[in-house]
């Protein structure tokens, strides 16, 4: 990759896995999402019926700069050492306690929800592919088990359903609000996403930065009662 690739489950992904805020998870803790980045139409409604959108770059990671795009060879050589890949998309997090359970009274009142992007590497894409050939990331929320803070080593699996969609989908006005909400948030969200992952430096402008700094490498729920919740919204 050179710059930024949008793709989504089998459509322009191919290379990957080859040679504002952002989500991370804490140890011993358990959190539910739901995956809520995808094409609009004209009017700006998303199309749940398509698969969820990610974007991806080659990076590189040098002390005091940041991670920066790889544009070529020039920039691996002042890295010192090859771009590592990284993908990115937009993602709810929802109110819960650290097993994951939903905060339901938080849910019912639109409250506690982080709408984030969530940044991370080749083989975890691999393992979201793989979830969503059974379980849909357009239909089900995924809980995301931390075991390691530092390398965000993590069980994904699957719930049985997705709580955005349950409320984009509601014929409960608070509901829909809910998730008018979210979307507006996922707009912002979105406009800083590709610089969440990388910055698009030139060589002038990384030498520039870099100064004296030095190369360096870096380490890269699910049966709540929903449709009672949603019934709920306006009680």
């Amino acid at each position: 990759m050179s710059g930024f690739t949008d793709f989504t489950f089998d459509s322009g992904d191919e290379k990957v896995g080859k040679k504002n805020d952002r989500y991370k998870g804490k140890e011993g803790e358990t959190d539910r999402v739901s995956f809520v980045w995808f094409q609009t139409d004209e009017e700006g409604h998303p199309q749940l019926e398509e698969k969820v959108r990610f974007t991806g770059c080659e990076r590189h990671y040098v002390q005091g700069v940041g991670y920066f795009l790889n544009k070529g060879p020039e920039f691996s050589k002042i890295a010192g050492g090859p771009p590592k890949q990284a993908v990115a998309t937009i993602m709810v997090v929802w109110p819960t306690d650290s097993r994951g359970r939903l905060d339901a009274e938080k849910f019912k009142k639109g409250e506690g929800y982080k709408v984030m992007p969530w940044v991370f590497a080749a083989d975890k894409y691999d393992q979201l592919r793989r979830r969503n050939d059974e379980h849909p990331l357009n239909e089900c929320d995924m809980i995301l088990a931390c075991t390691d803070t530092q390398f965000q080593k993590m069980d994904i699996s699957p719930a049985r359903e997705s709580l955005f969609r349950k409320l984009y989908e509601s014929n409960n006005e608070r509901g829909k609000a809910i998730a008018k909400a979210i979307l507006e948030e996922v707009e912002t969200v979105e406009k800083g996403l590709r610089q969440t992952l990388a910055r698009d430096l030139t060589l002038d402008q990384l030498r520039e930065k870099m100064g004296g700094a030095t190369a360096g490498p870096v380490a890269d729920a699910s049966g709540e009662d929903v449709d009672g919740l949603l019934d709920n919204l306006l009680d």
